[in-house]
């Protein structure tokens, strides 16, 4: 039996699922003559990979999350987590290294267990070699998607990472192709399916989160037809529920197990992983609660007048204005410099009046076809929607919009088990799949089924006859940007469907000349830079991204 000693080195800790299981610290110097005669052994191998998970999803969240166009940064800061929000990329990003360290720390722990394992043994062996299988396609799906191109770009030639087939972590390999990397995946999820031999519950790999990883990576790669037959198994498997209007906000601030949506995410415990209520984790950056977070990085001016077309749209609930005088309301606009102004304005029943050069103007509004209305203002020449709201803290002129979707769990400060697959996503992904096949009743079905439980009204659902204009693919898209903010989703959805990022709205992501506004998806910056010290330490064996 091999088993690299120094694969399992750092890569095993201490490993608390909740208070009231599994209190392990799983072995963390076994050799290979000790392995066989170490009961659960494996097990506890295995255990230590998902304890690798919560060092690992830190940086995936500022990787995939902070080049999106969902946030806002507020301010300039030294962590190099502000080169990946403003797409000014470094070889010595210590953010990304980190990323790349902890994937591969996954990878060489997943190796370690399935090269002492053999199939077939029995079921508990197949069980856990199917969550290490699910675990390392996790791993190189999104380190494809971060380091490599989109498939639709010419798969076959672009590279993307390394694929590690041994324990060793030091062991440098040449970079596989994108195409390579994404058949590994899928030949890991296959295998992965048909052994599967229990239900552990959603913070275990699982069959039906690795039925959900596939019909993503189908859907990414354009195998529309897959992706509908994956999405499919994992919404008939009546394993999960979305959850209700009322209820909606437990996605974030319920324990992972009491969330029937959830189909895998990576369990952190109360009071036990942050028990300082959570200064450095996701969420802290976010929003400051109870005194706990740095709170600054908002949402986007995108976002929320996205969001805040229908008021009953709870997905707005995660979003927290700082409001310093409740007397007092504002129309907040951005100007020509993509900076937040704001005028004091007065309600008179669904109207709003304010004050220009001693004259008194009320601002625009028209109806969203609910009952509600949205609202612009003239200023310059151009009209530009305003946000109403009582007036607003801020930081260097940001209007504070904290995002508490990652913060909140079981009532503490920024507690958050992040979400990696949800029932939600897989009517997206159908959706999505069915936009692309041309059956629009089908993509529109599925995207009213995410708006009705958002509690969005029937004349806000779309039909083949309100689209004006837009496609179907179109709507999927926001209903994907709307629905699934803030969990690594965005960035990926804009660029592998060939479209253009733009993030034309307030930030210090616009601070100097070289800011990018709008992203296309063939720009190189799309692609993060292969860590310069991974290159060192490989002698060059590791090709840079242009």
């Amino acid at each position: 039996m091999k088993l690299s000693k120094i694969a399992i080195y750092g890569i095993l800790g201490a490993f608390t699922l909740n208070a009231c299981s599994l209190d392990r610290a799983p072995y963390t110097a076994l050799t290979n003559e000790s392995i066989e005669n170490t009961p659960g052994a494996l097990e506890a191998l295995s255990l230590g990979n998902y304890h690798t998970l919560k060092s690992w999803v830190e940086n995936w969240h500022r990787v995939t999350e902070y080049p999106s166009d969902n946030v806002s940064l507020s301010g300039s800061t030294t962590d190099n987590l502000f080169y990946n929000y403003n797409y000014q990329r470094l070889v010595t990003n210590s953010r990304v290294n980190n990323y790349w360290s902890n994937s591969y720390k996954i990878i060489a722990g997943t190796n370690a267990v399935l090269e002492v394992v053999k199939e077939g043994t029995d079921a508990a062996t197949d069980q856990i070699i199917a969550e290490n299988l699910y675990l390392r396609s996790l791993m190189y799906f999104y380190l494809a998607n971060v380091f490599g191109r989109p498939y639709n770009q010419n798969p076959e030639t672009n590279l993307a990472v390394p694929l590690q087939p041994q324990d060793n972590p030091f062991e440098i390999k040449a970079r596989n192709t994108v195409k390579e990397v994404y058949d590994a995946i899928e030949q890991d999820l296959l295998r992965a399916e048909k052994l599967f031999t229990a239900y552990k519950g959603n913070i275990y790999g699982n069959v039906y989160a690795a039925q959900a990883l596939l019909a993503r990576l189908y859907l990414y790669k354009g195998d529309n037809e897959k992706a509908i037959e994956y999405a499919n198994k994992v919404i008939n498997s009546g394993k999960f529920a979305l959850l209700s209007t009322a209820d909606y906000t437990k996605i974030a601030t319920a324990a992972p197990e009491n969330n029937p949506e959830t189909i895998f995410a990576i369990k952190f415990v109360k009071d036990v992983d942050y028990a300082s209520d959570g200064w450095y984790t996701i969420g802290s950056m976010y929003a400051n609660i109870d005194g706990s977070g740095w709170g600054e990085m908002y949402a986007s001016r995108s976002y929320l007048e996205e969001v805040r077309k229908y008021p009953e749209d709870v997905r707005y609930s995660f979003i927290k204005p700082v409001v310093v005088n409740e007397n007092e309301l504002h129309a907040y606009y951005v100007n020509d410099d993509y900076k937040y102004e704001s005028i004091v304005v007065s309600q008179s029943g669904t109207d709003y009046t304010y004050t220009e050069n001693g004259t008194s103007k009320t601002l625009i509004k028209r109806s969203n076809g609910a009952g509600s209305f949205e609202y612009f203002i003239n200023i310059g020449g151009k009209e530009r929607t305003v946000l109403i709201d009582k007036k607003l803290d801020a930081r260097n002129g940001y209007p504070k919009y904290y995002i508490l979707k990652c913060s909140g769990q079981e009532g503490q400060a920024h507690l958050w088990s992040p979400v990696i697959s949800r029932l939600a996503e897989l009517y997206l992904i159908r959706a999505e799949a069915n936009a692309k096949l041309n059956k629009i009743q089908e993509a529109l079905d599925d995207v009213n089924i995410i708006r009705k439980r958002a509690g969005i009204p029937t004349a806000g659902l779309w039909t083949t006859a309100n689209l004006s204009g837009k496609s179907a693919l179109d709507v999927v898209l926001e209903e994907r940007k709307l629905e699934l903010a803030w969990e690594g989703h965005r960035k990926f959805d804009v660029f592998r469907n060939g479209k253009t990022l733009n993030r034309m709205y307030p930030g210090t992501h616009i601070a100097n000349q070289n800011s990018y506004l709008t992203i296309p998806a063939t720009s190189n910056v799309i692609v993060e830079y292969i860590p310069e010290q991974q290159i060192t330490l490989s002698n060059g064996v590791l090709k840079q991204n242009d």
